[in-house]
């Protein structure tokens, strides 16, 4: 029977018309589309090796002559008559270094723009930076442009609430000593808090993801202290600690400890249960699984947690500086908002936002070197 029913199908196919097609099987795309779809890929990498990275020289060229017509505008253009006699002195000192650096960075544009004509690895990676950062150069030079009319020409902007950047500029220059002691002060509080809070935030969630019991008695406190806000907690804080040193240091973990722990957890309960299988088929012991298995499985969370943290620690910070700490970054913009400083509190602002920015740059580069095996699994 097997061999009739085979024998018909083949008589069958055999007296199908040689023009119809093959059927496709269910669920899978007709060979054309797939040889267009290969071929298309083909040409993607061929293109990436016959055609290097290009630069859009009217995107550089705009970004040349816009940070030159901002150095031309800061030197050459008046001040407006709107603006106090402490805002004209502050612009009037720094007018000529600013103009230069607008200068400067035309030139390194220019600079890079010749570099990548060279048949050279200098020129290819001038390519490659002036391609990546050809619309930020001109980006910035359009809101440099934009920032010195609207404040230091036109007064668009009301003053004192809005300033020019020759006037945070200069009021940086003035403040270096204090504001360097302030961002002293202030990173030894937050590497303290923030270490303390990542400690805290790692245990805990490898604790109540590895044990039911923990789980049921931490998860719930969890979920309904860990949002409250950092200021809510400061009139405890001045109870609790017998120092506002300690209480900042409290506040800032605080901010840390939640976020950090609620990810690890995630991570913890999310690692499959294949690894623990192996593992113990192999011989191991709870401690291993724990260290080794269920904490290197959820680095990817803690690395998340760490990002979130590291954000929420610099709000705290700023909070926990205004009360009974006599020096830092939050103690500063305090104080120049206090007698209406609006340069210096400028000036206090971009130092945070420096320093905050590297911070994260240097954590993103500590996750990329400690997860290298995941670089191409997983976009951040």
């Amino acid at each position: 029977m097997a061999i009739t029913t085979s024998g018909l199908e083949t008589g069958t196919r055999a007296a199908a018309p040689a023009d119809s097609p093959d059927p496709q099987p269910a669920g899978r795309p007709p060979a054309s589309v797939s040889t267009v779809q290969g071929t298309e890929r083909i040409h993607a990498a061929l293109d990436k090796v016959t055609r290097p990275i290009r630069v859009d020289p009217l995107l550089v060229g705009f970004a040349v002559l816009a940070w030159g017509a901002f150095a031309a505008i800061v030197a050459f253009a008046p001040h407006s008559d709107a603006l106090a006699l402490r805002d004209v002195t502050l612009i009037s000192r720094s007018s000529t270094f600013t103009a230069t650096a607008g200068v400067v960075v035309a030139g390194i544009g220019v600079a890079l723009w010749v570099l990548s004509t060279l048949d050279r690895p200098a020129g290819k990676w001038a390519s490659r930076r002036l391609s990546h950062s050809a619309a930020w150069l001109a980006g910035s030079a359009v809101w440099m442009i934009f920032w010195e009319v609207s404040t230091a020409t036109t007064a668009l902007l009301e003053p004192p609430y809005f300033v020019s950047p020759q006037a945070i500029l200069s009021r940086l220059w003035e403040d270096r000593v204090i504001l360097g002691e302030s961002l002293g002060n202030s990173l030894q509080l937050l590497v303290v808090g923030f270490v303390a809070g990542l400690i805290a935030g790692v245990a805990t969630g490898v604790v109540i993801g590895w044990w039911q019991s923990a789980n049921y008695w931490v998860h719930p406190v969890l979920i309904f202290l860990g949002p409250v806000p950092t200021l809510a907690w400061v009139p405890i804080v001045f109870v609790l600690f017998p120092t506002a040193y300690s209480g900042a240091v409290f506040l800032i973990a605080l901010s840390v400890w939640f976020p950090l722990t609620v990810v690890t957890r995630a991570g913890i309960v999310s690692v499959p249960k294949s690894y623990f299988d192996v593992a113990q088929t192999l011989g191991a012991d709870n401690r291993f699984l724990v260290l080794r298995v269920s904490l290197p499985g959820a680095l990817p969370s803690i690395f998340t947690g760490a990002f979130m943290g590291l954000c929420s620690s610099f709000v705290s910070l700023t909070v926990a500086e205004n009360f009974g700490v006599n020096s830092g970054l939050g103690w500063y913009l305090n104080w120049k908002k206090g007698w209406g400083d609006f340069p210096g509190v400028y000036a206090g602002l971009v130092v945070l936002i420096v320093v905050c920015g590297l911070l994260l740059v240097l954590l993103f580069r500590l996750r990329e070197r400690t997860l290298r095996w995941e670089k191409e699994l997983t976009r951040w």
